[in-house]
């Protein structure tokens, strides 16, 4: 049996299906790979990919996971009522604030209410103090009262006693006021002989004051 030569060389051939069997095997790792991180499993990289990514890549430490101290208690988180809000601390401290600011306002009202009560009472006391010194004062002017009509009924008697025409040039000599004084003590004949004897006047004066008595 005769073979029929090849057109092709050799190393032609060969390396045609050297690189379909690569081809073919890197096609059998790739679909494999998939496979594999379908099932959840983690496909080992292609040794050439391999060399590459870790020529690339840069090791990044790992950080040791933190152990609790089973001494220490664990951090309270401070709760708050909404973005912004004042931690509960500060508003236990406000509260606290105000509290002694409200404590200060009631002592001293107390301390103003204090004051007031002692003025009341001394005012009081002054007051006491002073009502017999008021009632002295006011028997001091009802007796000078009664000694200013005694003597202006004195004169009133003797003016009417005296001629009217005397009396009542008399009269217009002194004071308007104690003249009026005089007149109205005495009945209204002799305050009407006296008057009918002044200076016309004098007497309309007088006379004007008496109506407004």
């Amino acid at each position: 049996m005769s073979y029929k030569k090849s057109k092709y060389p050799k190393s032609l051939i060969g390396a045609v299906f050297l690189g379909f069997f690569l081809l073919s095997l890197k096609l059998a790792v790739t679909v494999g790979s998939l496979l594999l991180q379908k099932d959840g499993a983690e496909a080992p990289p292609f040794p050439a990919e391999v060399l590459a990514e870790d020529s690339k890549a840069k090791p990044v430490p790992s950080t040791p996971p933190v152990k609790a101290d089973p001494a220490k208690p664990a951090p309270t988180k401070v709760a708050s009522s909404g973005p912004g809000a004042q931690p509960v601390t500060d508003l236990a401290s406000y509260l606290e604030r105000k509290e002694a600011e409200l404590k200060q306002r009631e002592e001293k009202l107390r301390q103003k209410e204090e004051y007031l009560s002692q003025m009341e009472q001394e005012v009081e006391r002054k007051f006491k103090e002073l009502i017999p010194i008021q009632k002295e004062i006011q028997a001091y002017r009802t007796e000078k009262e009664e000694t200013q009509n005694n003597k202006i009924r004195s004169l009133a008697k003797i003016y009417g006693s005296m001629k009217a025409k005397e009396a009542a040039k008399l009269l217009e000599n002194l004071e308007e006021n104690l003249v009026v004084h005089i007149i109205s003590t005495m009945n209204s004949d002799e305050a009407a002989n006296i008057l009918s004897h002044m200076d016309v006047k004098k007497a309309a004066k007088i006379s004007e004051s008496l109506s407004h008595r």
